[in-house]
């Protein structure tokens, strides 16, 4: 739709997995390469885990299409099987459908088929994608296929890639002779802020375009910060957000098509860690820093208030964690939580609505120096440890965003903030 438009010769944050397109990173090509040495040294197990669409599937078939003919490779990728299903399902995998429920006969009929590839000179590999969703019981049955051994060498390895709940299974001390099985067990965490530019560099320069041609400066920090520099994220924020430049015949993606492009497609930031994190016994203080609003009424400093504990509600009850008196605020306006270090507005089905820098917001992040509008109060939202020392009583914020410049977003507080974001992912995937 927009290749023409931006003179490419192809999309290039199409999801469908394309080696043209191919950009590791350091940890992806170290993965590669621990995995290719683990599975022609024959180990038993090798375990791969990472958030969704971190790119575990893409080290794996990167790996796959390098080995040699000698591997004989079957992939499972619907795991919601019991441990009949998972037998099933593999003699399916390797050409040989049995569909009984007899497990003796399916054991037997797999173990005759390792050992045929094995005479054959053949290694067979199982690779199970999405391995999270194994119950214990077939996660029993796949160690007990890895003991199938002839007289002098190992026969099978078995590929675990899964979700970071699929480590928490493995933990489990019911599965401890699997774990001492497995060599290596890898863990793939996001993208830095600097990979994430390299990477969408790298993929319209293989589309034949150039990102500081398309993309305005800054555009692919917000990116990085809005996708956590997960790759399968990025894809879709910079595809939609390149739609929306066709679509508006605009030459540049600018941080207005980013917040458009954020608000049609109605992300919802970290929910999972939100369930998480709200099933805990103790109360949550998610920020040890915390973050500073400053309160400003025509223009005028009304008040600061530091906030530590979240989830921190604003409105015009004196309940609330910030009281705001104003006849245009409801009692329960909006709510600022902390997750997982990321703070997130959300409106809490108010009368009249929040403006975050004079557009009108149901949920969205927030970012040190951003000015939340709840009737006639302007708040400036400030991370603390960026703003202790600078915060200005007589900064005027309607000034700010009426002139276009950036509020808080200078050099310093830029190199903060990706160092802070850096340290969440780190927290997120670790």
């Amino acid at each position: 739709m927009y290749k023409q438009h931006f003179g490419l010769s192809c999309r290039p944050f199409d999801l469908a997995p394309d080696p043209h397109f191919l950009y590791l990173t350091k940890q992806h090509s170290r993965a590669v390469a621990n995995m290719t040495f683990a599975l022609t040294n024959r180990d038993n197990f090798v375990i791969i885990t990472g958030e969704i669409g971190i790119g575990k599937t893409t080290v794996i078939n990167t790996v796959v299409e390098n080995l040699g003919p000698e591997f004989v490779i079957a992939k499972l990728s619907h795991t919601t099987l019991s441990d009949i299903e998972l037998l099933q399902s593999l003699l399916s995998a390797f050409g040989i459908p049995i569909y009984k429920n007899k497990k003796v006969l399916l054991l037997d009929t797999l173990r005759a088929y390792f050992l045929e590839q094995h005479k054959k000179g053949k290694f067979v590999v199982i690779i199970v994608d999405e391995a999270q969703n194994l119950n214990m019981e077939a996660l029993e049955e796949l160690r007990l296929l890895s003991c199938i051994d002839s007289s002098d060498r190992k026969i099978l390895s078995i590929v675990l890639a899964g979700q970071p709940a699929l480590d928490d299974l493995l933990d489990s001390p019911k599965l401890a002779q699997l774990r001492q099985r497995a060599r290596l067990r890898q863990k793939l965490d996001a993208l830095s802020e600097t990979e994430t530019l390299d990477y969408v560099h790298h993929r319209l320069q293989v589309a034949g375009g150039d990102s500081t041609d398309i993309f305005e400066p800054d555009v692919l920090k917000e990116v990085h910060r809005l996708t956590f520099g997960i790759p399968r994220l990025i894809n879709t924020l910079c595809d939609t957000a390149l739609t929306s430049c066709f679509v508006d015949n605009q030459s540049e993606v600018t941080l207005d098509v980013i917040d458009s492009v954020i608000q049609e497609l109605k992300w919802q930031w970290l929910e999972e860690h939100r369930e998480q994190e709200n099933t805990a016994e103790s109360p949550r203080t998610d920020a040890t820093d915390g973050i500073l609003l400053m309160v400003y009424r025509a223009g005028q400093f009304v008040e600061q208030t530091h906030a530590k504990h979240f989830p921190f509600v604003i409105g015009r009850s004196n309940a609330n964690d910030l009281a705001i008196i104003d006849k245009e605020v409801s009692r329960r306006h909006a709510l600022i939580d902390c997750i997982g270090g990321i703070y997130v507005i959300e409106d809490l089905n108010s009368k009249n609505g929040m403006l975050i820098n004079r557009k009108l917001r149901s949920r969205t992040l927030l970012r040190s120096g951003d000015t939340i509008t709840l009737g006639q109060v302007d708040i400036v939202f400030h991370q603390q440890n960026l703003a202790s020392d600078d915060a200005d009583p007589n900064f005027d914020p309607q000034a700010t965003v009426a002139s276009g410049m950036p509020m808080d977003h200078d050099e310093d507080s830029t190199e903060d903030d990706t160092g802070q974001h850096q340290a969440n992912i780190t927290k997120i995937s670790g």
